[in-house]
């Protein structure tokens, strides 16, 4: 490889007819102390050593991009495309966590390797000319500066196009629709902004991390390669949660119209009723002003009219992240305050345990913290206490219907006193209950399938999309091929080794499909479904492998990004009507020959009551 990383280099230089890299070695000699600060172990290379590696290693990675995307530049005879299986290989040793190079190596080559050797157009003077004043020369020096920026800008941009292009091939997803950088778009948060009333923490993190990767494309910001891909993944999962959002407010939307129709009389009731009295005290105040006016004194009637002056309200949007954003994007600066609100009240509920539990019952903030750090409260709970509530948790399930559900027993539910004395309602206690013991590693696909839930091939080639809905696993398609288990694993290492990395996408997926497959059974079973496309031919290895990746994975299994949408799916399941349709298709209706069985016994029992019925009468 070190041939044709100078065979790369030379043609880029005779390309650009230029003779010498001085310029280049410059460059990254500036460069050098703040590339070497990026690894993590001491690289004993010299400065003039270090500098060459990364010329060499960068100009490489930049041409091989440029000539995958434009043949016309590829030599004849360049053995890196005349074997078909070169270039799948540089590809997995590109996105090696140990093998990054710095992404500002590869953007200052990339721009002047990409920059035009004939100088921008200046403004020149000619003779008998005025000369300029200072402000029409400041005018067109920021001019120039700011066209300047928006070259170096669409130059990044190329490379973003031209890195993705080339590494889309190595993703392990079937027809993944991967787009350049001009794939993001900021309109779905600032149209969940301008539509959702009920925005909650969550929400508003999601949000925030969308207009994040915004700002990442717009400036080409990447760490490395394996940073670029990272961040597009993360780019379609946040997608996927505001697509998921703005259905739930649409559904909303349709819901509040039907009935607001309900309170429409009161409503004008509400507002008719104070106009009598209303106009009554302005006629009173009319003749008021007659008489005076008649006995002499002067003054104006119309200021009788006028209401209190009342300043305006000064609109900070700079306080609000991504404030001016949200303001040309016509986003109210009310909804605005919310949404700034529900992001800084998300990271207080970061260092609450149990979180999603409390959020799902819908427990305040306050009340969540109250009960979670208590001041001088046993949190101790007796054996009596546990066993009473056990028991009432067992009478409750089997008589819903009884006075038992109106009792507000507190017992019944753990810490039930320190609940009660946080503030927090007993229904919305019993909720945080539920949910609370709900928040657990999910059962295998094939027990999922035996207890009734379906599993469906997402339409939509969203990376790592998971949704559950009606019963339905939708799960968006993933290819098992030799290099799948070095793709994830190395975007596996890379989150859990950034400090500043707080969305683990990769490794929840991971976790979720380990406990999904347990077995070569479970891979059949997606496979069949068209989740899985197993190029390893074996579903045994294919059950290995995914269990081999989520091995001494720590991520937390409350704050994952398919939390809910796994207490979704455990709250369907653990319904009894839907436990006994399941029962009933399994034991039932599981093949043509059983459901005929059934029918038969059926129209036996029924020709039976029939014969019972007539013999009666007769």
């Amino acid at each position: 490889m070190e041939e044709h990383k100078l065979r790369y280099l030379k043609q880029m230089l005779l390309r650009r007819n230029e003779r010498s890299v001085k310029d280049y070695i410059s460059a990254l000699s500036y460069l050098e102390e703040r590339a070497r600060n990026c690894y993590a172990e001491r690289i004993s290379l010299k400065k003039d050593e270090f500098v060459e590696m990364m010329l060499l290693d960068g100009c490489f990675i930049i041409e091989l991009f440029r000539k995958c995307q434009m043949p016309h530049l590829r030599d004849k005879h360049d053995p890196i495309f005349q074997m078909c299986w070169m270039l799948a290989v540089i590809a997995r040793d590109l996105i090696l966590f140990e093998n990054q190079l710095p992404y500002f190596v590869l953007t200052k080559l990339f721009e002047m390797s990409a920059r035009d050797q004939t100088p921008l157009p200046s403004p020149s003077i000619h003779p008998g000319e005025h000369t300029i004043n200072i402000e029409q020369n400041n005018e067109i020096t920021c001019l120039e500066s700011s066209t300047s920026v928006d070259q170096r800008v669409q130059i990044r941009r190329q490379l973003v196009d031209l890195a993705i292009s080339f590494l889309s091939g190595s993703l392990p997803f079937q027809d993944s629709d991967v787009e350049g950088s001009r794939s993001y778009s900021a309109e779905k948060p600032f149209r969940l902004c301008r539509m959702h009333k009920a925005i909650t923490p969550p929400l508003a993190k999601i949000v925030h991390e969308h207009l994040k990767v915004g700002d990442i494309f717009k400036n080409a910001d990447f760490k490395h390669l394996l940073d670029l891909i990272h961040t597009m993944i993360k780019l379609s999962v946040l997608d996927m949660e505001l697509d998921r959002a703005i259905e739930r407010q649409e559904v909303g939307i349709k819901f509040k119209k039907g009935v607001i129709f309900k309170h429409l009389f009161g409503l004008i009731s509400r507002v008719v009723s104070p106009l009598p009295a209303k106009m009554e005290n302005m006629n009173k105040g009319i003749c008021c002003a007659i008489d005076l006016q008649k006995s002499g004194l002067k003054f104006n009637m119309t200021e009788i009219f006028k209401f209190p002056y009342r300043p305006k309200k000064i609109e900070d949007w700079n306080s609000i992240p991504y404030g001016i954003e949200l303001h040309e994007a016509g986003v109210d600066f009310k909804m605005a305050k919310k949404f700034r609100d529900k992001f800084k009240e998300n990271k207080r509920w970061k260092l609450i345990p149990d979180a999603i539990a409390f959020q799902d019952a819908g427990v305040e903030l306050e009340k969540a913290m109250r009960f979670s750090y208590p001041l001088g409260l046993n949190r101790n709970e007796d054996g009596k206490k546990k066993l009473c509530g056990a028991i009432f948790k067992m009478v409750e399930k089997f008589m819903p219907l009884s006075f038992l559900n109106k009792i507000e027993y507190w017992n019944s539910i753990p810490e039930g006193r320190e609940l009660k004395e946080a503030g927090v309602e007993f229904k919305k206690a019993k909720k945080f209950r539920d949910t609370k013991d709900m928040i657990k590693s999910i059962p295998n696909a094939t027990e999922l399938e035996e207890s009734g839930v379906k599993f469906k091939a997402a339409k939509n080639c969203t990376t790592f999309a998971i949704q559950f809905s009606n019963g339905v696993w939708e799960i968006s398609p993933l290819r098992i091929e030799d290099d799948t288990e070095t793709f994830l694993r190395n975007l596996i290492a890379f989150e859990q080794y950034d400090p500043y990395n707080d969305s683990n996408y990769v490794s929840d997926y991971i976790c979720f499909m380990d406990d999904l497959i347990d077995s070569p059974k479970d891979v059949k079973l997606l496979r069949r479904k068209g989740i899985i496309e197993n190029w390893l031919g074996d579903d045994e290895v294919a059950s290995i492998m995914v269990n081999k990746l989520g091995r001494h994975v720590g991520i937390s299994t409350s704050n994952s990004i398919y939390a809910k949408t796994s207490i979704d799916m455990i709250r369907h399941c653990a319904k009894r009507w839907n436990e006994w349709k399941a029962n009933l298709r399994h034991n039932y209706f599981n093949s043509p020959w059983a459901l005929l069985s059934v029918l038969v016994a059926i129209l036996l029992l029924g020709l039976a009551i029939t014969q019972t019925v007539f013999s009666i009468i007769n």
